[in-house]
């Protein structure tokens, strides 16, 4: 009996290698260790109307959706360890907390870009961007110092919906063709 699988001349183009690149704003994050998660989790209302024995087409809409960036942070800056503390302020290289404001908390743009290898031609895609948007940072805030080794600070951008747009998710993917 022969084997199937889903390989075809063209599968070596269309695979992401490589942890990425985190930016904020556009502004590389710096390096990570241990790479970065993309969650998107979209959760669906199922409406069974009398007589139905399982889920019906067009009985179902969104209820809910969540996009979560996990970073692994190996570069810590003062940037990067103030955008960590929601809701945080930095003055002259000191960082302090306090509360969430809606105008200059939120992050606007959270990007992961990853590479795709392989590429050949024109119409295949080079690069694949994660977006995030009006991101806060949410999750304890950990400073883990290894008696050996380096510290890595895990981030956890959690995108957000915009009051004047709730219909529209929070997160796009966006393919880039080589060019």
């Amino acid at each position: 009996m022969a084997t199937k699988e889903g390989i075809s001349s063209s599968t070596f183009e269309r695979m992401m290698f490589g942890p990425g690149t985190v930016s904020i704003n556009d502004s590389v994050m710096g390096a990570t260790k241990g790479g970065s998660t993309l969650e998107i989790n979209r959760v669906f209302r199922d409406i069974r109307p009398d007589g139905a024995k399982g889920k019906v087409r067009g009985f179902r809409y969104l209820e809910s959706s969540e996009a979560i960036l996990t970073v692994r942070l190996l570069e810590l800056t003062e940037e990067n360890v103030y955008y960590a503390l929601a809701g945080s302020t930095l003055s002259s290289h000191v960082i302090s907390g306090g509360d969430l404001t809606p105008g200059g908390t939120y992050i606007n743009a959270v990007q992961l870009d990853v590479e795709m290898k392989g590429v050949t031609a024109a119409s295949e895609n080079s690069e694949v961007e994660v977006e995030l948007t009006h991101c806060l940072v949410e999750g304890p805030f950990v400073l883990n110092l290894p008696e050996s080794g380096e510290v890595v600070v895990e981030m956890k951008f959690h995108a957000h919906f915009h009051p004047d747009t709730l219909t529209t998710e929070p997160w796009t993917i966006t393919f880039t063709p080589a060019s």
